[in-house]
């Protein structure tokens, strides 16, 4: 779940309470549309006809219009929002319907520490968390809802460990 293993290189992508959280608020807008309707249905005869003509049946389609917006918005964001690992570097890929092309090129040569961050319960019982990448000058660049994080820093490990042949191997440890 979230990683695309190559010889190469390593994909990963969000893990899937994103989806999760992105359908609840959806689900959350249709509720409050479908409560609306229903107020405006039943309690025609008790308020003015004018204000539900006018007001609330155009409020529910504003909601309703707002939620699908937001729902496509976040498939989109959630299925390109990428991070690759290569032997040298790590690329932060980013994009939608606004930002083109969002790209972020890390150099592993420049990494000075890489961190997990799992939080709370939830995080590690359905395996995820943040990856906190320290660069140089003191630069932090933290990747949230990373699929199971201990993974991909061991993967980061795998992939970067000819580089660190002449150096310490413990340069990637976990605090």
């Amino acid at each position: 779940m979230g990683f695309i293993l190559q010889k190469d290189y390593v994909i990963i992508k969000k893990h899937g309470i994103v989806i999760l959280y992105i359908l609840a608020k959806f689900v959350f807008a249709l509720l409050i549309v479908a409560w609306l309707f229903w107020v405006s249905y039943t309690q025609k005869s008790n308020i003015w006809a004018e204000l539900v003509t006018y007001f609330l049946y155009p409020v529910q389609m504003i909601i309703l219009i707002y939620a699908f917006l937001k729902l496509e918005q976040g498939f989109i964001f959630y299925y390109n929002d990428l991070v690759i690992f290569i032997h040298d570097k790590v690329i932060i890929m980013k994009s939608s319907l606004f930002l083109q092309d969002d790209l972020e090129v890390i150099d592993i040569s420049k990494v000075m520490k890489i961190d997990v961050q799992c939080h709370w319960f939830l995080s590690n019982l359905i395996w995820y968390g943040n990856l906190v990448i320290e660069q140089q000058r003191d630069e932090l660049r933290i990747l949230h809802f990373v699929p199971k994080p201990y993974r991909a820093l061991q993967l980061l490990r795998e992939k970067t460990a000819y580089l660190n042949t002449n150096q310490d191997l413990n340069f990637f440890k976990l605090n």
